[in-house]
């Protein structure tokens, strides 16, 4: 036991003294031009030291700098690429007699790091070697900019915490400046050949996030070869992860990326984005894709969006040009954009009842040019889509956008009981920009079509609605005024809400018979009241916004209506010639005589906000009926019609 402690006692004190004998050999800056000669050779830039150094051997070997500057690139916004208030370096203190330098720890504190992109798109975070430095692997032939490590060279930092301080990003192309504060930050770097892991947090406008990254292996990475990176980060507001592959620092990459978060309006006003949605819209969404990025092109394949209840999926490509140009093929689903969409506007009625007021189209110029900064070729199709009350089934929409010429084609439509397809063209690459459709509607359920899309509830039937349209200008009142095309309706077993014309077919008989007791025309527009309709047809040709008809008709086992005239929609002006032919033969519609029957013509005119309808009795009945059914179907219908 003597022995053994007395052999411990002598090991003892010949440590002591090596540390005694190192602290005395031993040079603060001896070791701190290794580190610089190293980094100099390694980045082309100078570390140096404005402060006091300082050198501990208890309980470690340690080194200590104080105010330590990294230079900038030449041409750089500042002298410094990174200067760090205190930097500590832990070395084990026997490498100082192995020749090799080794450090386990590095301790940076209150670290300000410039990170910027000239004008040409250069960065200062490329290195280049210095001129002369030995190198044994191959420099890429087509990247001049990056650095090759010597085979011999390699750092072990064992692990760097990095303490307090901030990271600027200038883009001097865009002018914009982004700044990372609060750092706290671990790396582990056991060699530059292997893994290296970062894990802390950083403070960016205002909000924490927590990271986890790795990257294999850094000197792939600074040799400017393929490496690959894994990043988790997670904040109060989104959750981020990436794992895949980057070459060329950035220019290429490839990997999975998903983003996740609980509110899209939060992360909006984050970003300082503001955004006016209902409680129910812009909440939960997630974001996943395989994604790559190659020669200006950005992939998103697998794509998967999901926001609230919705979800997409598809692929899209992202063509980084001038102009820019997307091609993506979307599956919405079920879409929903209601609670998307901004309350409909209501306006008060006066106290004197006159809400209907004039239409004056817009004559503001409208600008189309955005579409010169975009070519597009894109595939939507839904199973479902809700735009306010208007509800329609299946349907598949192409868009193809080129050189401001929008095509837009509605391959497939199902919708109110219907189906049908239809185009749309707008040629925006001169003035006047020129538009064009043509749509073509069959079995159409009518009053929910109608009363959904613009509120009107009076027509009852399925049929069909075709129209072929085209106009010019480059505001609302020149495409208004330029509409040229042709309208084509026809419906059948339906109706038409707000007068029972046979009430009036059986006066109309009690007329003819000479039993005027009978006649009874004491009759309102009402929603209780209807007249059924066989069919219901219409062909209305437009020339310069003037909508003409001479074929409107419906056909009623007791009534006949034929009318003829204008729809002015430049001048927002009505000019109807209607007759209502009441049939006198009890084979009611299948009458064949035209001569059966009492002719009621009736003029509606006026303008959009104040139609008036009234009976017109200077011809076609005066051949019919005396004087004195005359006037009091004059009297009768004045009530009925307005």
């Amino acid at each position: 036991m003597k022995i053994f402690l007395k052999s411990f006692a002598v090991i003892i004190f010949i440590i002591v003294l090596l540390i005694v004998v190192a602290t005395q050999l031993i040079s603060t800056e001896d070791i701190f031009n290794q580190v610089s000669t190293k980094v100099e050779q390694s980045t082309g830039r100078t570390l140096t030291v404005d402060g006091e150094q300082s050198l501990s051997v208890f309980p470690s070997l340690s080194l200590v700098l104080n105010d330590v500057h990294f230079s900038n690139v030449t041409g750089g916004s500042k002298p410094d690429m990174a200067s760090i208030s205190e930097l500590m370096i832990h070395i084990p203190w026997l490498s100082v007699f192995s020749g090799e330098l080794a450090i386990e720890k590095f301790v940076i504190n209150d670290p300000d790091i410039l990170l910027e992109k000239s004008v040409d798109g250069t960065v200062n975070w490329q290195f280049s070697t210095l001129a002369g430095a030995e190198s044994t692997t191959e420099q890429s032939p087509t990247d001049d900019k990056s650095i090759n490590l010597p085979d011999a060279f390699d750092i072990s930092l064992g692990q760097v915490e990095i303490n307090g301080g901030k990271l600027t990003f200038i883009d001097h192309q865009s002018k914009e400046t982004k700044v990372i504060d609060q750092l706290n930050l671990a790396v582990k770097l056991p060699s530059l050949r292997e893994p290296l892991n970062l894990s802390g947090s950083v403070r960016y406008m205002t909000q924490v996030l927590e990271l986890e990254s790795s990257i294999t292996t850094p000197a792939k990475a600074i040799n400017n070869q393929p490496f690959s990176v894994e990043l988790d980060l997670t904040s109060a507001l989104v959750k981020l992860t990436y794992k895949g592959d980057v070459v060329q620092q950035g220019k290429e990459l490839s990997g999975k990326l998903s983003v996740s978060g609980d509110s899209v309006k939060k992360l909006l006003n984050w970003q300082n984005i503001p955004l006016a949605a209902k409680d129910e819209a812009f909440n939960k969404f997630s974001f996943s894709t395989n994604m790559g990025f190659a020669n200006d092109n950005l992939t998103l394949n697998e794509l998967m969006v999901n926001l609230d209840a919705l979800a997409f999926k598809g692929s899209t490509t992202i063509t980084l040009s001038t102009p820019l140009k997307l091609v993506s093929n979307i599956d919405l689903g079920i879409l929903d954009l209601n609670p998307y969409l901004p309350e409909p506007t209501s306006e008060a009625t006066p106290a004197d009842d006159t809400a209907s007021q004039p239409i004056v189209w817009d004559d503001t110029a409208l600008d189309l040019s955005a579409l010169a900064s975009l070519n597009a070729d894109i595939s939507i199709k839904s199973s479902q889509l809700f735009v306010r009350d208007i509800k329609l089934g299946k349907n598949e929409i192409a868009v193809v956008l080129n050189n401001s010429v929008a095509n837009v084609q509605l391959k497939s439509f199902q919708g109110y009981e219907g189906s049908g397809s239809g185009a749309i063209k707008v040629n925006a690459n001169k003035k006047p920009y020129q538009i064009t459709t043509k749509f073509d509607l069959a079995n159409i359920n009518a009053e929910p079509l109608l009363n959904d899309a613009v509120g009107f509830d009076k027509l009852l039937g399925k049929g069909q609605l075709t129209w072929d349209l085209s106009t010019k200008g480059i505001s609302q009142r020149d495409f208004i005024q330029q509409l040229n095309g042709h309208l084509d309706i026809s419906f059948i077993d339906g109706a038409v809400k707000g007068v029972n014309l046979a009430a009036i077919a059986k006066s109309a008989s009690s007329i003819m018979q000479g039993n005027l007791s009978a006649v009874s025309l004491d009759s309102d527009f009402s929603n209780a009241d209807k007249t059924d309709f066989a069919a219901l047809t219409g062909k209305f040709t437009l020339t310069n916004g003037v909508a003409n008809t001479d074929n409107l008709s419906l056909n009623n086992p007791f009534i006949r209506i034929s009318g003829t005239g204008d729809i002015d929609l430049p001048k927002t002006n009505v000019n109807l010639q209607v007759k209502s032919k009441i049939v006198a033969s009890t084979q009611g519609q299948a009458a064949e005589s035209t001569d059966a029957g009492v002719v009621i013509p009736i003029k509606i005119t006026g303008p959009f906000h104040n139609i008036k309808i009234r009976p017109d009795v200077s011809s076609g009945a005066k051949d019919k009926v005396k004087d004195k059914v005359k006037d009091k179907l004059k009297d009768k219908l004045k009530g009925l019609f307005g």
